[in-house]
């Protein structure tokens, strides 16, 4: 639930792109608009092909720390220079890399769990219901007054992203931890076995 509410919180930016592009004045208010897309577009192919490269990997937790690590290049970009075109490169960044890290955890959370089908799908109705607080309070980081580099904003979502992928490493470790003592659980079981038939 932390990763995806801070993914969640760290693609803050979605509501306001069209606030955030129009700020760099590359033209008219249909350019602005049509402007938006592309960065968009871009981050539709690179979420496709990082599930494509998770599943084909069966890996989760790179799959979300990368690109993350990306959206934090992109929001340093952006908070760092008022230069149009450096901060339109960096959207494209920040969106590749806020979109396609939320897949993965979706796909982890319910893999991870080794319950009933009953359990798993509740689990993940907790976790998609919690994590929304990130869509909730991420509004409030774009104060009118702080364009058009709304630096808190592009802060605020670094420092989300950073815990993304923080929280991401952890769970991979303390998962690799339970899959070492799942394992010496099983073969303890099967010399048991072996004992017992012998």
């Amino acid at each position: 639930m932390i990763i995806l509410c801070s993914n969640h919180t760290a693609y803050g930016f979605n509501n306001f792109f069209p606030t955030i592009v129009s700020s760099m004045h590359l033209g008219s208010r249909t350019i602005t608009l049509v402007l938006t897309a592309p960065p968009y577009l871009c981050g539709a192919i690179v979420s496709f092909l990082v599930a494509y490269s998770s599943d084909r990997f069966n890996e989760r937790g790179y799959h979300i720390s990368v690109p993350m690590f990306v959206a934090i290049i992109g929001f340093i970009i952006s908070a760092a220079t008022l230069n149009n075109a450096a901060r339109y490169t960096a959207s494209f960044l920040y969106c590749s890399g806020a979109f396609a890290a939320n897949a993965a955890v979706y796909s982890w959370a319910a893999s991870s769990l080794n319950e009933t089908p009953e359990k798993r799908a509740c689990a993940t109705a907790i976790i998609n219901l919690l994590s929304q607080l990130g869509n909730i309070w991420s509004p409030y980081f774009f104060p009118t007054s702080d364009g058009p580099r709304y630096v808190m904003a592009m802060l605020l979502m670094m420092a989300f992203s950073a815990l993304s992928i923080a929280a991401s490493m952890l769970m991979k470790v303390l998962l690799k931890k339970e899959n070492k003592k799942l394992l010496a659980q099983g073969e303890q079981m099967e010399h048991e076995v072996r004992l017992y038939t012998t």
